[in-house]
């Protein structure tokens, strides 16, 4: 076994450790065990940002290239994105039973996956890349944290007396949480849209076309579609509440298979992104 695959099973061993504690922390009310949680997690970033680097050192190029590269790239942002949050407002620890879930299934997936060595190829070797999927990995951070925001949402709107309501009291109050799902689906839709433009870059570059309705292009707008509905609906409609929470909880997932899904299902230009086969 390689250091980059100790390392990586030493940041998949903090993450589910926190996630556990995140569990019993929140079902326990224990908020000293939940806060505790979000340093475990933060823990976890060191192992996994040092395995990435020694793959980088031994590869040549950022992990972008396999469903392992790509995966480990989307954990990372989302568990760093979290950990940052949850370290400016403590109250937002909780929110990390929704989230680091979703890093552990995701970190894991990875590690079940190939590992094996993809080198750069012509197609691949461009500026506009790393741009590319540097946005689409904040992107998905994200969507993961609006995620992680609604299902508590939902949670708590469903149980507000009883054991859940105390449980999550700790909290800041829905109509926050409401707010700041709507921030983290904004910020997400206009890194998402940065991310289709700078492909659509990429793409000319490399292949002499901005956009040939690929699979993956096609999905990717829309996704980017189905959020533009949600800020539609929050901003214009002006509806709040689990309805709203509802819909970050389905277009998530929408969004975590068009980047790492698709390429694997079907047949597209982008199979040397996640798949690593020639260009």
């Amino acid at each position: 076994m390689t250091l980059e695959i100790i390392l990586m099973w030493v940041a998949l061993t903090f993450y589910v450790t926190a996630t556990v504690m995140f569990v019993f922390g929140v079902t326990f009310t224990k908020t000293v065990l939940t806060r505790r949680a979000v340093l475990v997690a933060g823990l976890g970033l060191a192992p996994q940002i040092a395995a990435l680097a020694v793959r980088w050192a031994r590869l040549g190029h950022g992990p972008y290239i396999g469903y392992y590269e790509v995966a480990n790239a989307l954990t990372l942002c989302t568990v760093a994105l979290f950990v940052i949050a949850a370290w400016r407002s403590p109250r937002l620890s909780a929110t990390g039973l929704g989230i680091m879930p979703v890093a552990v299934l995701l970190l894991g997936g990875a590690m079940l996956a190939s590992k094996a060595d993809f080198p750069i190829t012509a197609g691949l070797a461009s500026y506009w890349l790393f741009i590319h999927v540097a946005f689409a990995n904040l992107a998905f951070a994200a969507f993961a944290a609006s995620f992680g925001l609604a299902v508590i949402h939902v949670v708590r709107q469903r149980s507000k007396t009883g054991a859940w309501a105390r449980r999550l009291e700790q909290l800041p109050v829905q109509d926050i949480l409401d707010d700041l799902t709507a921030r983290f689906v904004l910020a997400g839709f206009l890194l998402w849209g940065i991310m289709i433009v700078s492909g659509a870059i990429w793409a000319n570059e490399s292949w002499g076309r901005y956009w040939t309705w690929d699979p993956i292009e096609t999905w990717s707008l829309v996704v980017w579609i189905i959020y533009a509905v949600y800020l539609h609906l929050r901003f214009t409609l002006r509806w709040r509440g689990q309805r709203l929470a509802w819909f970050a909880i389905v277009a998530m997932p929408i969004a975590l298979f068009c980047l790492v899904g698709i390429p694997t299902v079907f047949n597209t230009i982008h199979a040397g992104y996640i798949g690593g086969s020639e260009l």
